[in-house]
């Protein structure tokens, strides 16, 4: 589940340990809000990596829930109560219905049960101060690359990382690499190349023969919205 959920959703566990009653027999002061208690400045809104550790603290302390009791209730009874259903639909309504597919549960009825995962790793290619690899001529920006990130990827920030990348330093490293390097002459009669042409072109009349009502930059709105609710950090901010 995204992190944003955590915007509008309160985290708990019961008071109790290896309690097995359903959430709803739970009443509220044998529940522990624990990120609320513990973090009262920040509540639900903590770090990841803080939500993370403080989930499996709990469930290491035989305070998890469901069926292994390696989880914890992310529970959006007051959200609903307060701003309705239908507010929640709109805001969080592709989420709800992926853990309904996958648990076959009602997370508008019941809280979800989560339990921190592995974001995702990937080491990054090396490079250097001019951000290419050790391959000349092949520069690599963004989260593809070490150097900012290592094997930690973080959402927003990776993308950030890909905007200061492609905006502040490849029109300088690659410009100057470019004017430097003496490449040799190529042939547009190549057969690679006429190959490559071909596809290309016929690419570009597929795309173009589609003859789509909706404008290109509204499909690009779109795209940004869900990417920012993905990364986590959409969820970060009230509002």
């Amino acid at each position: 589940m995204s992190e944003s959920l955590r915007n509008d959703g309160r985290i708990w566990v019961p008071k109790k340990p290896g309690d097995s009653r359903t959430p709803s027999q739970i009443p509220e002061d044998e529940r522990d809000y624990y990120l609320e208690r513990l973090y009262p400045s920040f509540g639900n809104l903590v770090p990841r990596d803080v939500a993370s550790r403080r989930a499996k603290e709990m469930c290491d302390k035989g305070l998890g829930v469901g069926k292994t009791k390696m989880a914890v209730y992310l529970d959006f009874a007051d959200a609903i109560k307060r701003n309705g259903k239908h507010w929640i639909e709109e805001k969080y309504g592709n989420l709800f219905d992926m853990y309904h597919e996958i648990t076959a549960e009602d997370p508008y009825a019941d809280p979800m049960r989560i339990y921190p995962a592995v974001h995702y790793t990937m080491g990054g290619l090396w490079v250097d101060y001019n951000l290419m690899s050790t391959i000349p001529g092949l520069f690599v920006i963004g989260e593809a690359n070490f150097s900012d990130h290592g094997a930690n990827r973080l959402g927003a920030s990776a993308l950030m990382q890909g905007l200061a990348d492609g905006y502040f330093i490849l029109p300088y490293t690659l410009s100057d690499y470019l004017a430097k390097t003496k490449f040799s002459s190529l042939s547009t009669t190549h057969p690679e190349f006429e190959k490559a042409m071909k596809a290309i072109v016929e690419q570009v009349k597929k795309l173009l023969g589609i003859r789509g009502k909706q404008p290109v930059n509204e499909i690009h709105k779109k795209l940004g919205k869900v990417l920012w609710i993905l990364s986590g950090w959409g969820g970060m901010k009230k509002g």
